[in-house]
């Protein structure tokens, strides 16, 4: 008898009543879905304004490079070569950028080429904000031509420098959000590219 009660005592479960299952009550997974809610309505607005930013300046970032490749291009076949920039036929709202290896003025599936749409495309350079600044702070002294929405061919020459002599503006921005501000690549004469972020009140600084 003795024995029996000793190991009733080390096993309570047995010979008695078992403990239901851990887990949630309907009302604490209620609870703990509103929270997560809440905190998602927080973080939502910062992580779009984070996204469309990225968006943006990864689209001025595809338009360097494009720029960078044509030069390359023209230097390594020493010859004249064109970045042509034109309203992309299957959307007219998008911009098509691309290098023109056989010179016929079409995109051709061996051309390198980006396309720009709403998170980031070209502007034109009359309606953004705060561009003298923007001019000064780059200490352009010479001739600017902002490249229009609409499009216009940027040559290189043999040795990689822009034909004609002048300083190349294309100014961005994201028809999805306005509120991400603007972006600047400028292209000098002798084919260096910067690249710069604005503010929607026009406040400029450059992008490392």
């Amino acid at each position: 008898m003795p024995v029996r009660y000793f190991m009733k005592a080390l096993n309570p479960h047995r010979g008695g009543q078992r403990r239901s299952d851990g887990g949630f009550s309907l009302t604490e997974l209620v609870v703990t879905m509103a929270v997560a809610l809440v905190l998602m309505g927080i973080g939502m607005p910062a992580f779009l304004r984070a996204y469309h930013t990225y968006q943006l300046s990864n689209a001025a970032t595809q338009t360097a490079d494009i720029l960078r490749f044509t030069r390359y291009e023209a230097i390594r076949r020493n010859m004249q070569l064109r970045c042509q920039i034109h309203p992309y036929a299957g959307d007219p709202t998008m911009t098509i950028l691309f290098t023109d290896s056989n010179k016929d003025n079409q995109p051709d599936p061996t051309d390198q080429q980006i396309l720009l749409g709403g998170g980031g495309n070209l502007v034109s350079g009359g309606g953004v904000p705060g561009v003298p600044a923007l001019t000064a702070a780059a200490q352009i002294a010479s001739g600017t031509t902002a490249v229009p929405p609409s499009g216009t061919p940027i040559t290189f020459d043999a040795r990689g420098a822009v034909n004609p002599s002048n300083v190349y503006m294309l100014y961005l921005a994201s028809a999805n959000a306005p509120e991400a501000g603007y972006r600047a690549v400028l292209l000098m004469p002798a084919g260096s590219i910067e690249l710069w972020t604005g503010d929607v009140n026009g406040n400029w600084q450059q992008l490392r």
